[in-house]
Formats: C-alpha cells, sequence, structure tokens
C-alpha cells in the first residue's frame, strides 16, 4: 500500500528486561520494528517492556497508542544504529521504499526480516516469525491460538458474494488489488473483491472502470494522514459516481486492513457489516 504504508513505516527497539523508557538489559534480542503492524504484534507478544524507541504510528488503537506512549521516537539509520539493533523487523512494503536504510543495516551485519502478508494464513507465518525473532515463540504459539479461534467464530454473508469494491484514497482511487490480505478477509466474509484480478497490492485505477464493475458495496479505509481525505470527504467522492447515490459503505480502519492482528477485527466486522446488506439493498429498490 504505497501512499498510504510511507506514513505507518515506524522504527522500534525491543530488547529483554527493560523498564518503560529506560535502558535494555542484556542476554535477549534487540529488536527493531520498522512497522505499526510487527510493532502492534511485538506489543501483544507480552514483550511490551523490550521496546526502547518508536516512530509515530498513523493507525494505532487506544491500547497500542497507551502502551507505546513511553517509549522514545527514533527515525532513520543513525536513530537505529544508536540503539544497537541486533534484528529488524517489519513489511516487505519497507524494503521497497527504502531499499538503501534495509542494505545499510544488512552491511553493518544486522538481520533484516520483513514480512509479505496477503492473506490470513501469511499473518499466522508473520506472527510466529515476530515472535522467534523476539525471543518469545512460546507466547506466539498462544496467541496464534487466540487468533485462529476468532476467525473461526465467524458467520460469512449467506448465499451469492457481494462485489465490493475498497476506496482507500485518492483521485483517481486507490484500491486494493489481489494481493492484499483485505481481499482475503472480503472473500472470507462472503464477498469479492471487484479488483481481485489484479497482481497488485494496493493500486490505482479508474473510477470508470469501478463503475463498470458494479460494486454492490464500498469499503473506505480510515485513517488520518495529510492529503489523502477524510472519512465524510471519501464518501463523499463515491457519492459522485453515478448511480453510486445509495451505495452501502462499510468504515472499516486502516489497522484492519493491512494485515497485522486487528485483521480478526476488520473480519468480524465486515461479516457484521455483509449480513445487513440484504435488508440494504432491498431497501434501496
Amino acid at each position: 500500500m504505497r501512499r498510504v504504508v510511507l506514513g505507518l513505516v515506524l522504527v522500534v527497539t525491543v530488547a529483554c528486561g527493560r523498564e518503560r523508557g529506560g535502558t535494555p538489559a542484556s542476554g535477549g534480542p534487540r529488536v527493531v520494528s520498522l512497522h505499526e503492524v510487527t510493532t502492534e504484534m511485538v506489543v501483544a507478544l507480552g514483550a511490551r517492556a523490550h521496546l526502547v524507541g518508536i516512530g509515530d504510528p498513523v493507525d494505532p488503537s487506544p491500547a497500542l497508542a497507551r502502551d507505546v506512549a513511553g517509549v522514545p521516537r527514533v527515525d532513520g539509520l543513525e536513530s537505529i544504529l544508536a540503539v544497537r539493533p541486533t534484528v529488524v523487523l517489519g513489511l516487505q512494503t519497507v524494503g521497497e521504499q527504502s531499499p538503501e536504510l534495509v542494505a545499510a543495516l544488512r552491511e553493518r551485519g544486522i538481520e533484516v526480516w520483513l514480512g509479505d502478508p496477503a492473506t490470513l494464513a501469511d499473518v499466522h507465518t508473520l506472527v510466529r516469525e515476530v515472535a522467534r525473532r523476539s525471543g518469545v515463540a512460546d507466547a506466539g504459539a498462544a496467541l496464534l491460538a487466540t487468533l485462529e479461534a476468532r476467525e473461526a467464530s465467524g458467520t460469512p454473508h449467506p448465499g451469492r458474494a457481494l462485489r465490493v469494491f475498497v476506496y482507500d484514497c485518492c483521485d483517481p482511487p486507490f484500491t486494493a488489488g489481489g494481493r492484499t490480505v483485505l481481499t482475503d478477509l472480503i472473500r472470507r466474509a462472503g464477498g469479492v473483491n471487484v479488483f481481485a484480478d489484479l497482481a497488485d497490492d494496493w493500486t490505482h485505477v479508474s473510477w470508470e472502470a469501478a463503475a463498470e464493475r458494479a460494486p454492490e458495496v464500498a469499503i473506505v479505509n480510515a485513517y488520518a494522514m495529510d492529503g489523502q481525505g477524510d472519512v465524510d470527504a471519501k464518501i463523499a467522492s463515491l457519492r459522485r459516481i453515478p448511480g453510486w447515490k445509495d451505495l452501502p459503505v462499510v468504515v472499516v480502519p486502516l489497522g484492519e486492513a493491512l494485515g497485522g492482528l486487528r485483521s480478526v477485527d476488520g473480519l468480524a466486522r465486515l461479516q457484521a457489516a455483509f449480513a445487513t446488506l440484504p435488508r440494504l439493498a432491498e431497501a434501496a429498490r
């Protein structure tokens, strides 16, 4: 998600035995997280005490915002090296947007692992890898069991798959292609992303192409970023498309769409929203 993820890249250092805002003790991995998704996992795995620095997250949950409030913010190669990481975690978008940074870290002998989730199964892999590299593999297994139980508890939309258009931002629209966790969530909830045939992750399309695919519901990503437009502005853009005045809209926080722990919340949100659509579609006729 190239336009949005730039704002989600953040820098976090993890080491064992550290008090909030203090200096980490020796003996454990010193982990830097370059993405909000992996930072949230480190915290959920019980390794919050290991954090020694982060960059500002764009769409943190209230709980994550509280948990990292006292963690010093860092940014760039110099500040990363200053906290002496032994491993760097993040998502593949970090490597796409900052290849020089990744190369510089590896040249200095620092392990860099970047996940590339495109499905919920990939999120499971991400949990295991973050847990192992943070020195808390057992916590990873427990967290994964909880996620899997929640995923299995939902009910998909009954009947045929609903045609769904994802509107992240911008003009022309920035949307989800086939290689996104959100596309997998839509499928699991009983829908089909109208641009699932695109091999991209997040990409621009035209309004004309979106309208031609006749979506029955739109998903709007909610987050705060300069120049991207708030939710009301995005919905107003949708309403200007001929035939979309009454198109149902589901607002999804960005953190639930990117392929992290909150993806399971996004799945539950979509399942609940899609369950109401037969009634909404009937009322619109």
